[in-house]
């Protein structure tokens, strides 16, 4: 056992009171002595209790007294400055008379003489005498029990003059308000006894004014103003002499400095801050408080989702012209910072295109790309399967309908409105353009929607292969002398086993998370939207044999909105994935596109199918018109009559005529 350290008496034990703390500070065999210090919390006063060693010991033995974990090495009431520097503490200190460190040096030359024959002193049966007597004869004589708390204090904490140091930690925290019938501080420049003492009561009365009048669009000069008449009850006089507050019944209220500060006082910095400034302004003043990472122990444990949209305008299909851009919406996983899952739409951020990112985030991330015409090597992007929680923004995730996802839902999270920080991980994981201040301006890209998913799909390898994961790294992670990329963190952690995704088949993937049309089944083929798809699996089935027999066939597709190229039917309990059928005229390009282009394709084939059909009769009679004008006969004038034609001789001699007529030699 250490000099210094914590001991206590659980049930108490002759001269030792119970749960009371003493430090040890010497087991001398040799005089049959071990001293216990008892030091008061605030650092004024020490008490010295004296044990036989044989009572200590056998004490320690029977538990009935007790070792506490820790080592004080530095007296409790210096709390507050340990481990800090004494060039630091000086430079807080305003006009000081003397340094501490002369201070301390002054402290100790008053007991050096008692440190250099302490092992005496503590053998001795009279030491409070000794010291006694060392204190009345100092030039100046000292008060006897602080010489007592320096010598103990000394030889407990360490035998080094900084446990001498002056106490900290209470200076200052005197309130004095209550003791006082006239105002502290300053006089006022409106006179010596100008202003009100605060009283507890006030200090009630500053609270409650400050929580009914608090709004984020006020001022501080607002908030007082409001303070003063609605909870103080006080008037303003602005007449040509004096402009001020008053109370009508000359009761006491707070000057705005007086009132400020006690606000501050009584309400906790935070709090004040996000009163004052709002959530957001105060967040953005305010240090951080860890990395949200620092509570994941696996991959999969948390993926958070959040969109963001593009800056470009993309092309039109038909025109070219600048249309709307379309939002991203991808997961990032809380623990290796990997984008695990990406999904688009159109214009808004919608439940749609988070639905895209969970396939996406489901799924192998080859067949991915695959559907989207790209090819990418499975360790590019090797992440697959359903996160143990998910967390969603507020606006497109409410409406979703829990129970209709109890299939694959564990646990949803919805962020606070108007809160970044709840989804730090992914919000900052977001592609960024540079701004500046100049004219307004917007660029009109080259991609169309699939082209664009394209080039985001990409966006997402770099980020992966290129964002900066070393806070994410371990000392062994940085042995093994790979690249901090979040890629290479979700590899490490995964063939460890620690990753908690659940593993999901494209099949129930597609039913759970793509949107659903209608579509239908010709002799040929699958028409959606009229446009034909096709698979050697699904002509397998007989199924166009049966429509053969029975006409056509109206059934349920599952479509992967942003790109058409691919669809998905249930065909007897078994989904069967699709292709677009491509014919020797069909230009290649045709191939991607987005369900939006394919939508406008088709009404503008409906339209066209309505115009050609309205165009028809016009068309006809336009005609017709021209011919009776050129022959001087309308189209089809003549005469109907019953019967056959007659086969008599006239109508012999009018066939041999028109035989000769057209030169006929037969």
């Amino acid at each position: 056992m250490m000099t210094g350290s914590r001991l206590t008496a659980p049930e108490g034990l002759g001269e030792l009171r119970k749960g009371v703390i003493y430090h040890f500070l010497v087991n001398d065999l040799s005089a049959n002595r071990a001293r216990l210090v008892l030091f008061d919390e605030k650092g004024t006063r020490a008490d010295l209790v004296t044990l036989t060693s044989l009572a200590f010991e056998a004490a320690l033995e029977a538990g009935q007294i007790v070792e506490l974990e820790g080592l004080d090495a530095n007296p409790p009431w210096l709390e507050p400055t340990n481990g800090v520097e004494l060039s630091f503490l000086e430079r807080q200190r305003v006009k000081p008379k003397e340094s501490y460190e002369a201070k301390v040096d002054r402290r100790y030359l008053t007991i050096a003489e008692l440190v250099a024959k302490a092992s005496d002193l503590l053998a001795s049966d009279d030491i409070e005498k000794v010291l006694n007597r060392h204190a009345e004869d100092q030039q100046p004589e000292q008060n006897t029990g602080r010489i007592r708390l320096w010598f103990f204090t000394y030889l407990v904490f360490g035998q080094t003059k900084w446990a001498l140091m002056p106490r900290l930690k209470d200076i200052g925290s005197f309130d004095r308000s209550a003791l006082t019938s006239r105002k502290l501080g300053r006089p006022s420049s409106d006179g010596k006894n100008a202003g009100y003492p605060i009283t507890p009561e006030m200090k009630e009365l500053i609270k409650k004014g400050f929580n009914a009048a608090k709004r984020v669009d006020r001022t501080r000069k607002e908030i007082y103003q409001e303070a003063l008449t609605s909870v103080f009850g006080c008037k303003s006089r602005a007449g040509s002499e004096r402009k001020e507050f008053y109370h009508p019944k000359g009761n006491p209220f707070p000057s705005s400095d007086q009132f400020w500060y006690w606000v501050a006082k009584l309400t906790a910095p935070e709090t004040l801050a996000r009163d004052l400034k709002g959530k957001s302004a105060a967040r953005a003043k305010s240090g951080s408080r860890g990395k949200f990472s620092d509570s994941r122990s696996n991959l999969n444990q948390l993926v958070q989702y959040d969109g963001y949209t593009p800056s470009d305008k993309l092309t039109g299909i038909t025109e070219g012209s600048a249309v709307d851009g379309f939002v991203v919406v991808r997961g990032t996983c809380d623990y290796s910072g990997m984008v695990v899952g990406i999904g688009f739409a159109k214009a808004s951020e919608t439940m749609a295109a988070y639905r895209m990112a969970l396939f996406c985030t489901a799924i192998g991330k080859v067949k991915f790309c695959e559907l989207f015409g790209m090819k990418i090597a499975e360790d590019e992007w090797p992440s697959f399967g359903l996160p143990r929680t998910l967390v969603f923004d507020r606006g497109p995730a409410a409406p979703m309908k829990a129970e209709e996802a109890r299939t694959w839902l564990s646990r949803l999270e919805l962020t606070p409105t108007h809160d970044g920080q709840a989804k730090a991980a992914v919000e900052s994981s977001h592609p960024r353009k540079k701004k500046n201040k100049d004219q307004p301006t917007y660029r009109h890209s080259d991609f169309n929607f699939v082209e664009m998913s394209r080039a985001h799909i990409y966006q997402v390898l770099k980020d992966n292969k290129n964002s900066d994961a070393s806070a994410r790294m371990t000392p062994e992670m940085w042995m093994l002398n790979f690249t901090p990329t979040p890629v290479n963190v979700w590899k490490y952690w995964d063939q460890r086993g620690r990753n908690l995704g659940r593993a999901t088949s494209i099949q129930e993937a597609v039913r759970e998370f793509l949107d659903t049309y209608k579509a239908t089944i010709r002799r040929d083929g699958v028409y959606f939207l009229e446009r034909r798809y096709n698979a050697e699996s699904l002509i397998a089935t007989g199924v166009f044999d049966l429509v053969a027999r029975r006409g056509t066939i109206k059934v349920k597709t599952y479509v992967l909105t942003m790109c058409v190229r691919h669809i998905w039917i249930e065909v007897e309990g078994v989904i069967h994935e699709l292709n677009f059928v491509l014919t020797a005229g069909t230009i290649p390009a045709s191939n991607d596109i987005s369900i939006y282009e394919l939508e406008d394709i088709y009404d503008a084939r409906l339209a066209a199918r309505r115009k050609f059909k309205a165009e028809q009769g016009p068309i006809d009679q336009d005609l017709n018109d021209r011919f009776a004008e050129d022959v001087g006969k309308r189209w089809g004038s003549g005469v109907t009559k019953l019967g056959r034609p007659a086969k008599n001789a006239a109508t012999q001699r009018d066939g041999d005529d028109y035989k000769r007529f057209m030169g006929d030699k037969s």
